[in-house]
Order: structure tokens, then sequence, then C-alpha cells
């Protein structure tokens, strides 16, 4: 099988439809749109040939990365296929015999006369076992190298397919920008379905949405594909504080379908609904961005301890924090429950969820599931307690998180909540118990709930 992927940068919304027809008239087997970050999208179309040679072509921009002096990645900075147990069975020279000075991550020791690269490697397609046991061919300028792989990226907006090293650069001639063409094998037991169909054309994203979610909402085109007569897509919805994802899907002429909503969907998982294939195309709109520093947890709580008083007050503390720099809440407009679970990690050692890496959850979902099963449902709100109005998983509305406040005006309607604004990126003291129930209730006909979070739990 040969799959080859050519690709047109900073396409706006608008040309998506005409993009998408000539693609399909090529004899494109599946395309797909990525929000680059800056208002447009980056478009791929695949073309699968079953005659069996293994090898996906891609041919684009290129720019280098890795090594001592590479400062655009930070001295922490790791790989997304070593880890730094990895060294002593790593391709011989691939690494400095020792890290710069100053440094912990692997990025930096990388060695620049080595010829590796990195790329956004489909995993489901080239494991990372087997990309860190074979070599990827990198033409330009009449020449071709073999490079190692080494690291996932280059970032979408970047327009590029591919980041190299410094010496493999030089070796084929190449600057910032310059084009080349990757070679990547396949493995011998890959069978990738070919779709029966082509593309859908014609389908306008924009207007559907306009019919599907509320006015009052920003929608953002995350990324689409669309493949078999068939179009799936994510978008971002950002109200005042709220904000989530929600994925779609039209078959052929028939009525678009909303199949799943949370605070934050991606990565998609495969089911019944959604095919691998589907799901990895959908993925490609996942970034690499770098941790950001956070705040020492706080202690576990002690047999005395007053669980909902910290956290009460570490919320208090927790006001301005900037949303914007978390990794996979779309700067800060998915953060919601980030925030809440970060402000609970500060005051009580650990958040109410995580994520599979352990990192605090960043879905309501996840959240109001753990919450039901673990932690305590109060009747009304409680100085330090959490209130929720949980997503529905395949609703056309977001709901929010937040933390309850202290009532300086004396009734429960002045009682302030505490919680992410979507719109400010920063957690705030932007709510009280009046306007939640006001929106969240009353116009999107969402549950207000609350619970006290058990001390068995941390």
């Amino acid at each position: 099988m040969r799959i080859e992927i050519q690709a047109l940068d900073e396409v706006p919304e608008g040309s998506l439809k005409k993009i998408i027809k000539d693609f399909a008239q090529d004899g494109a087997n599946i395309v797909t749109a990525i929000n680059d970050g800056k208002g447009t999208f980056s478009v791929e179309a695949t073309f699968i040939d079953p005659a069996p040679q293994g090898i996906i072509t891609r041919s684009g921009k290129m720019s280098t990365f890795g090594g001592p002096h590479d400062t655009g990645v930070s001295p922490s900075e790791g790989l997304a296929l070593y880890d730094p147990s990895d060294i002593g069975t790593a391709p011989r020279g691939l690494f400095l015999d020792a890290p710069p000075p100053g440094t912990t991550g692997l990025a930096r020791r990388l060695n620049p006369a080595f010829n590796y690269l990195a790329c956004r490697w489909d995993y489901a397609v080239t494991p990372r076992n087997f990309l860190r046991q074979n070599v990827v061919t990198v033409s330009a300028n009449g020449k071709s190298v073999a490079a190692h792989p080494a690291d996932w990226g280059p970032n979408i907006a970047t327009g590029r397919i591919a980041d190299l090293s410094p010496g493999l650069a030089d070796a084929l001639g190449l600057d910032t920008d310059s084009d080349c063409t990757l070679e990547i094998p396949l493995p011998a037991e890959v069978s990738i379905p070919i779709p029966a169909t082509g593309p859908a054309v014609g389908v306008d994203l924009a207007a559907i949405d306009a019919t599907k979610f509320p006015l009052d909402v920003t929608r953002m085109l995350v990324v689409m594909t669309t493949s078999d007569q068939t179009t799936h897509w994510v978008v971002n919805l950002t109200g005042q504080d709220e904000g989530g994802q929600t994925l779609m899907r039209q078959v052929a002429n028939n009525p678009p379908e909303l199949l799943r909503s949370n605070t934050v969907i991606l990565p998609i998982k495969a089911d019944a609904q959604i095919s691998t294939a589907v799901a990895a195309e959908l993925n490609k709109a996942i970034r690499k961005e770098p941790d950001v520093p956070t705040g020492p947890a706080g202690p576990a709580p002690g047999p005395g301890d007053d669980l909902s008083a910290r956290v009460f007050t570490t919320a208090e503390s927790f006001v301005g924090h900037d949303t914007g720099h978390v990794p996979g809440t779309e700067n800060g407009n998915l953060a919601c429950a980030w925030a809440v679970n970060e402000v609970v990690r500060r005051a009580l050692g650990k958040p109410i969820s995580t994520d599979e890496q352990g990192r605090n959850g960043l879905d309501t979902g996840g959240m109001f599931s753990t919450l039901q099963r673990h932690h305590s449902r109060l009747p009304s709100a409680k100085l330090g307690a959490i209130i929720i109005s949980p997503t529905p998983p395949n609703g056309n509305v977001h709901g929010h998180v937040g933390i309850v406040g202290q009532n300086p005006g004396g009734g429960v309607d002045n009682t302030q909540i505490f919680s992410n604004s979507s719109r400010d990126k920063k957690f705030e003291q932007n709510r009280t118990i009046k306007s939640w129930l006001a929106h969240y209730s009353e116009e999107l006909n969402l549950p207000v709930l609350f619970f006290e979070l058990n001390r068995d739990r941390f």
C-alpha cells in the first residue's frame, strides 16, 4: 500500500468547500482540515494506492530543531519518541554524550550533526516502537538522506511538515521553509481500510452549526474530515464563562447529528459511531504543547481539617490566575474543569479528576462522574462546595463548574461563585448563585448541582 498526503496551508474556512471538491475530483480518498490557530486551516488530502509499496509520502516545508543551541525548545523539553531511559538503546550518535549545562530535557541533548527528524506521526499507522526501529528517507535538491525519527511535530500552525536536524538540513542544502519530501515506511502488518467512496462535497459546516447551537456563543471549527460521503467535525463553543467542544456528523444528505459534547473531547476515541480511521484524522488537531509551571500541591487534609474552608481560601487566592496557556484548553477557552481541579490540587494535595497521564482532568464530564461516585451531593450551596451544571453528552449547549464562595449580602442569591472565564481566560469571581441559575438552569435547561468533597478521596 502506498499513501500520499498532499497539503495546503492557510486556507480560509470559506474556501474549504471548493478545496474539498477539487481534491475529490483529483481522486483523494480522505480530506481533513485542521485549524492552524491563525484563523485559517491546513488541509491534508490522502490518496491511498493499494499496490504493495509500503510507503507514506509527504511533501512540504521544513525547519530545524534540537541540540544545545536551539533556544526554541525549553531546557527541560523532552522528545515524543524517547525517554531518558532510552538513551542507551537509541541509535548511536543521536544524543550527545552528556546533557548541555543547565538542561534536563532530551531535546537540547540531541546531536545536531546527526540525521534525525520530527513529523506529525500517526501512531495508529506507524507506532512509536516501529518509528524508533526504522528510518525515513528525506529528499530535496536531488539528494536523499536516511534520518531517524526522534520527535512529534512541528505544530500545525507553522505550515511545515517536518523539523530536521541542522546537520540533515545542511546535507540536503535546505534553509527554513525550504521544500522537502518524506518517505515513511509502513509496517508490513498495517492494513488501512480504503474508503469505498470519496469525500462529501458541498457541505456548509458553518451554516449547519448556526442551526444547532445557541446564537450567543462563539463558534470555532477545530477540525473536520470527510470520506465515504460522510463528514465529521469538531467545534469549540465559547460563552461568557463556559466553553466546550462538540463532535458532529453528516452522512450523505441525511440530517446532521450531534455525537459528543464535553468541555474537551479531543483526543477522540474510536467506538461504534467513530471508526479508528476517522478518529485518527480528527486527532490530527491535537497540538504538542509545553507543560506550564504549576503551583505546589497542598498537603493532604488531616483528621481535623475543614476541607471546604481550605478549598474556598485557595479559590480566593487563585482569582486572577491566567489560564490562557494551559495545554489542551484552546488558550483557556476550555479551562473550567482544569481550573477547579487546580484549586483543589493546591488546597488538598490532588485534583478531583485527572486525565490518563494523571494530570488535572480537562472535562466536566469526567469531573461530574467522579463527584457522583466518590463525593457527597448537597441539597443547596455551601461555602467551598463544588457547583456544577454538567454538559449533556450529546447536547447542543455546554455547562460549567465552579466553587461556591461567601454570600456578602446575606441572601442565597448573592452567594459568590468562582470559576474560569472562557472569554477573559482567567479564574474569577464571575457569577453568583442567582446569575448561575438564570443562565445554566433557566436559559440552558441544565441541572445545577452541589457537591461536598469527601476526605477519603484525598
